[in-house]
């Protein structure tokens, strides 16, 4: 062990190099498998949001005429379809949002039931959700594009050319979409036109089936409700992205075996450029009594230490640089970052010893096989 430590002591550039590309090495591999698990978390999140948490699916209801009307349709498909959850949108192009004077065209504008965060579990950035109560102005949600592109101080309306009323802005959320969102009470439709449109009727679960409520609408129809079905669709999306992100995941992941692999040639070279140099000091301790397996046992021995304080010194590096690494992914993608997970150290020492190990074979093996009298005319 005191010979180890001496020659760690007396090559420190050596033991600096091996220490500094475990740890750039680490730090490669925990950043792309971080940034695999935000991809999946990012491309799950916006597929919620835009689709719907379970399987869900909506069907048209054409001429409904008043929200009592709407809400007993909802209902029965809600308890028919053996669904979890109902909610109800509508969007009409008459209707959309006025800045001053001027009709903002590129802001969609959704008209839904307080039920539809329910099913679309929007993160709320700022103030609140629309709610089920009467009020005098009609009180806007937006998401983050459209409270980017409308700023704060402008006067907001809502409505048509013939009809509008000023808007309050209650809050903001993050829908999943790029592009500027805004959402109005249903109820608020009523202000502007005198019956509803083409209403979509959302139900959520984990047993729908769009047939059966594409069924189950029509068997209402037939018994008389007044409205008029179409056809039922599917909008979940998150088993449709699965087999893009398990893609996506695994060239990732090559891309991380491949910063370890870098990280073990590096140290292999390392370790090899030193053997000839050191040729001089196993001779000289070979002349003063070592024998083969004391020189083979030196240079192993070393490579561990030097493996065990590189590990710890990556391991350390790592968990101080995690969160500035990965926590930007995070924060421009929106969602939490990962956690640091526990096997990233036992990686660390894993591929430090191994590689250290790989790096000494060779010299341990010609020290242990060269005899004394070659090393005596050395």
């Amino acid at each position: 062990m005191r010979v180890a430590f001496q020659g760690l002591r007396g090559a420190p550039v050596r033991s600096t190099l091996v220490i500094l590309t475990l740890t750039l090495g680490m730090l490669g591999f925990v950043a792309v498998i971080s940034a695999t698990a935000v991809m999946r978390q990012a491309v799950t999140q916006k597929a919620i949001l835009t689709g719907g948490d379970e399987v869900t699916a909506q069907v048209a209801a054409s001429g409904v005429r008043s929200i009592d009307v709407l809400q007993r349709t909802m209902s029965q498909l809600h308890d028919r379809a053996d669904a979890h959850k109902v909610a109800a949108t509508l969007e009409d192009a008459d209707v959309g949002i006025w800045a001053g004077n001027a009709r903002l065209d590129n802001v969609a504008l959704t008209f839904a039931t307080p039920s539809l965060r329910e099913i679309r579990p929007f993160p709320l950035i700022a103030g609140q959700w629309i709610s089920g109560q009467d009020s005098l102005a009609p009180r806007l949600v937006l998401n983050e594009a459209a409270y980017a592109r409308l700023g704060t101080g402008v006067a907001v309306s809502a409505g048509t050319r013939e009809t509008r009323l000023d808007a309050v802005v209650i809050g903001i959320i993050r829908d999943g979409d790029d592009q500027p969102h805004a959402y109005l009470n249903l109820t608020d439709f009523l202000r502007f036109k005198p019956t509803f449109g083409a209403v979509m009727i959302v139900l959520n679960g984990p047993t729908l089936v769009p047939e059966d409520i594409a069924g189950v609408a029509r068997m209402l129809a037939e018994l008389g409700a007044p409205f008029t079905p179409g056809d039922a669709i599917r909008t979940d999306q998150v088993d449709g992205l699965a087999s893009e992100v398990a893609t996506t995941a695994q060239v990732l992941l090559v891309l991380g075996t491949l910063a370890l692999a870098t990280t073990i040639v590096g140290i292999l070279n390392i370790g090899l450029a030193t053997a000839r140099a050191r040729s001089r000091e196993f001779a000289l301790r070979r002349t003063m009594g070592a024998s083969r397996a004391n020189i083979a046992s030196i240079v192993m021995l070393e490579s561990q230490i030097l493996a065990l304080i590189a590990a710890a010194v990556a391991t350390a590096a790592s968990v101080v640089l995690f969160p500035l690494v990965v926590g930007s992914f995070g924060d421009q993608l929106g969602i939490e970052a990962p956690l640091y997970e526990p096997w990233y150290p036992l990686v660390s020492l894993i591929v430090a010893t191994v590689t250290a190990g790989l790096s000494t074979l060779v010299p341990a093996f010609l020290s242990y096989g060269r005899d004394l009298s070659e090393v005596m005319r050395t």
